[in-house]
C-alpha cells in the first residue's frame, strides 16, 4: 500500500475517516461518510479512463503491426509485426503476451494482452486492469483488369461512341475518368462489351447502343505507370526524313526525325528494339507492317499515321527494361490527337501509354488482339470492330482503404 499512501484519492480518504471520527461534529460526520463513496467513485472511473485511453493505443500498435506485416507479405512477416507492434506500444502498458498468425482465410492476424496499473481501485485489491486487443490486415487478391484507362477529368466526353461501334473486352474494364457533361456519349448502332465500364461522371449521353456494363458516379484506377517507365537516349536522329514508295523495307532500331512517309503498298518489317519517333509523323499509307519485340517511343507530339488499307502485327518486347511496351510517349506532353485510318485485321500485345493523346478510330480500324492495354487522354470510336484483353503490362483494381497497397483492416 506503500504507493497508495501517496495518491491523492487514498489523502482524500483519509481526511474523511479523520472527520468522521471526531465526535465533535456530526454534521461534518455525515459530510465525510456521505463524500467517501463519492470520491471512491470519481476514482474508480478515473482508473476506467486511463484503461480505456490505454487500450485505444495498444489497438492502434496492434493494427500498425498487421499492416507492417501484409505489407511485408513474405515468411518474415510476423517478427516484422512484432518488432512493428513492440516500437509503437505505450510504456505505461505491461505487456503480458503477444502473437500473429495467418487465419484460416489466409489473412494477417495478431493479438495482445496487457495490463494498466490503477491509483484508486487498488483499495479494492484491483491493482492492475488487463486489456486484451486483435487485430486482421487483408491483403486483396488481385481484381479485374482495366484495358482501357481515359485519363482525361474535364474532356467533354470522355468517351464517345458513334454508329458502328463495337468493342468486344468481356473479360477486362474500361474506366473513364472524365466527370465533364457528359463525361461519356453512348450512341445508336454500338456494342460495348466489357467486363466494367466504369464512368466518373454521373451525366451521361444515351442514345441506345447496348452497354449493359455502364456504371456511372464510379470510382476509377489511378494511372501505375506515369513516372516509372523508361526513357530512350533520342538528342541524335539516326534517320531522318525518309520515303518509301512500296515494295518490301526492313527498318531497325533508332531516332526517326523529320517525318517518314511509306507510299504505296509498303510491307515493312521492323527488327526488333526501340523505335524513337520525333519532330515528324510516320505516314503509313497501305501496305503490311509487322514487327516481334518492338517499341515506338514518342519523344514529342509526333505520331504514327495510317490511313488506306493497313495491316498490322505488332508485339512488344517480354523481357528486358522495355518489356511489354509498344506505343508510349514522353512525360507531360501537350494534348495532341492520333488518329488510326482503315487498320483492317490489326494484332497488337502490349501496353499503348499515350495518357495526352486524343484517340480516334475511324472507320475500317479494326483491330484484334489478346493482350493490349491502352491509356489514353480521350478515345473517339467510329464504325470500328476492336477485340481486345488486358496485356501483361496490366492495370488492376482492388478494393481496400490503405492508399495504394489494397490492405485493409478487417473488423
Amino acid at each position: 500500500m506503500s504507493g497508495l499512501s501517496k495518491s491523492p484519492f487514498y489523502r482524500l480518504f483519509a481526511t474523511f475517516a479523520a472527520l468522521a471520527r471526531c465526535r465533535a461534529g456530526q454534521i461534518s460526520t455525515i459530510v465525510a461518510i456521505a463524500s467517501v463513496p463519492i470520491a471512491m467513485g470519481l476514482g474508480i472511473a478515473v482508473d476506467f479512463a486511463r484503461a480505456s485511453a490505454a487500450r485505444g493505443q495498444l489497438q492502434a500498435a496492434m493494427d500498425a503491426a498487421v499492416i507492417a506485416g501484409a505489407k511485408n507479405g513474405t515468411s518474415s512477416w510476423t517478427t516484422i509485426s512484432a518488432n512493428t507492434f513492440d516500437a509503437a506500444v505505450s510504456k505505461s502498458v505491461t505487456v503480458a503476451s503477444r502473437s500473429f498468425a495467418a487465419d484460416a482465410d489466409g489473412n494477417y492476424q495478431g493479438t495482445a494482452t496487457g495490463t494498466l496499473a490503477t491509483s484508486f481501485a487498488g483499495l479494492f485489491s484491483i491493482d492492475a486492469l488487463t486489456l486484451q486487443v486483435t487485430a486482421t490486415a487483408v491483403k486483396p487478391v488481385s481484381g479485374n483488369k482495366v484495358c482501357i484507362l481515359l485519363n482525361s477529368t474535364t474532356a467533354s466526353p470522355g468517351l464517345l461512341l458513334n454508329s458502328g461501334a463495337n468493342l468486344n473486352a468481356p473479360n477486362c474494364e474500361v474506366h473513364v475518368k472524365s466527370t465533364g457533361n457528359p463525361a461519356a456519349t453512348f450512341n445508336s448502332g454500338t456494342v460495348f462489351t466489357t467486363q466494367k465500364t466504369c464512368v466518373a461522371g454521373s451525366n451521361v449521353i444515351d442514345n441506345g447502343g447496348t452497354h449493359a456494363s455502364l456504371t456511372k458516379s464510379c470510382t476509377t484506377v489511378s494511372d501505375p505507370f506515369a513516372g516509372t517507365l523508361p526513357t530512350p537516349a533520342s538528342s541524335s536522329c539516326t534517320y531522318s526524313g525518309l520515303n518509301y514508295n512500296g515494295g518490301s523495307v526492313t527498318l531497325s532500331p533508332g531516332v526517326y526525325c523529320y517525318g517518314i512517309n511509306f507510299n504505296g503498298t509498303t510491307n515493312l518489317t521492323l527488327n526488333p528494339g526501340v523505335y524513337v519517333i520525333k519532330s515528324g509523323n510516320w505516314n503509313f499509307n497501305g501496305g503490311t507492317m509487322t514487327g516481334t519485340g518492338v517499341t515506338f517511343y514518342f519523344a514529342d507530339t509526333s505520331y504514327i499515321q495510317f490511313n488506306g488499307t493497313t495491316s498490322m502485327n505488332l508485339a512488344a518486347p517480354t523481357t528486358g527494361a522495355y518489356a511489354n511496351l509498344l506505343w508510349y510517349e514522353a512525360q507531360n506532353l501537350s494534348q495532341s490527337w492520333f488518329t488510326m485510318n482503315a487498320t483492317n485485321g490489326a494484332t497488337m500485345t502490349g501496353l499503348i501509354w499515350l495518357p495526352s493523346r486524343n484517340l480516334t478510330l475511324n472507320s475500317g480500324a479494326s483491330v484484334t488482339s489478346n493482350k493490349l492495354t491502352m491509356v489514353l487522354n480521350t478515345l473517339i470510336m467510329n464504325t470500328v470492330n476492336w477485340s481486345l484483353s488486358s496485356s501483361d503490362k496490366s492495370i488492376t483494381t482492388t478494393s481496400g482503404s490503405n492508399a495504394a497497397s489494397g490492405i485493409y483492416l478487417k473488423y
